[in-house]
C-alpha cells in the first residue's frame, strides 16, 4: 500500500491536538531503541508483547480458543525460562521452532491476516522465539506490530466510536485515537523504556528475577 505522506501529517497533527500518539511514531521510537539493545533485551521486549497477546487469547472461553495460537504457549514459556537464566531453554526452543518449520502449520500457512487475533498471538510468540534465538531487531519490531494489529481489531469492533468523532477531526486520526489503540501504544512504550533503562539486569543473577517480574506485570 502506498502511503500518502501529506495525509499522514494531517493525521499526526490531529492526534497531537488530541494529546495522542501516531502508531508510526511509536514504531519508529521502539525500533530506534531496539537497535541499541543486546539480544536478551530485545527478546525481553518481544516476549512481554507476545505474552500480553497470548494471555488475552488464553483468557477466552475454551470453545473460542484457537489451537494454532495456544500451541505456542510452551515455546513462549521457554523464552521466559531462557531470560531467567535457564541454559536448557535455548536448545529446547530451537527444537520447537524447527518443528514448526517442518510442520503442516508452516507448510499450509494462510496468507497473513492482521485481523486474525489468534494469528497475531501465534505470530507474536513465534517472533519472540526467533528473537530469543537470533536477537534480530526485526523479530522484536514485528512483535509490536502484532500488538497494534490486535488493538486495531478491538477498535474496529466498537461501532459507537465513529459516531463520536468531532467533525473537525480526520476520520483516520479518530480511528487511531481509539482507547484500545492508544492503550497498546502506551504499553509498548512503557515496555521498551523499562527494557532500555533496566534490561542490563538480565545479566545479573541477583537482579534478573525482579526485573522480569516488573516486566511481566506490564503484560497484565
Amino acid at each position: 500500500m502506498v502511503r500518502d505522506a501529506i495525509h499522514d501529517e494531517v493525521v499526526r497533527e490531529h492526534l497531537d491536538q488530541l494529546g495522542l500518539k501516531h502508531f508510526l511514531d511509536v514504531r519508529a521510537t521502539v525500533r530506534s531503541l531496539l537497535e541499541h539493545l543486546a539480544r536478551l533485551q530485545r527478546a525481553a521486549y518481544a516476549a512481554v508483547v507476545a505474552e500480553r497477546l497470548l494471555h488475552e487469547h488464553e483468557s477466552l472461553p475454551a470453545r473460542e480458543r484457537a489451537a494454532y495460537a495456544t500451541d505456542w504457549r510452551p515455546a513462549l514459556d521457554m523464552v521466559w525460562r531462557g531470560l531467567s537464566g535457564d541454559a536448557t531453554a535455548e536448545p529446547e526452543l530451537a527444537h520447537a521452532v524447527g518443528c514448526f518449520y517442518l510442520s503442516p502449520n508452516f507448510a499450509d500457512r494462510r496468507r497473513d491476516d492482521p485481523t486474525d487475533m489468534p494469528g497475531n498471538a501465534a505470530l507474536a510468540a513465534f517472533y519472540a522465539a526467533e528473537c530469543y534465538l537470533h536477537g534480530c531487531v526485526e523479530f522484536a519490531t514485528w512483535t509490536g506490530w502484532r500488538g497494534f494489529d490486535t488493538a486495531a481489531v478491538h477498535a474496529a469492533g466498537d461501532r459507537a466510536w465513529p459516531r463520536r468523532r468531532p467533525p473537525e477531526v480526520d476520520a483516520l486520526a479518530w480511528e487511531l485515537a481509539h482507547p484500545a489503540i492508544q492503550a497498546e501504544l502506551d504499553l509498548q512504550l512503557a515496555e521498551i523504556e523499562l527494557v532500555s533503562a533496566e534490561g542490563a539486569d538480565l545479566l545479573e543473577d541477583t537482579a534478573r528475577d525482579t526485573f522480569l517480574k516488573r516486566l511481566r506485570r506490564l503484560s497484565g
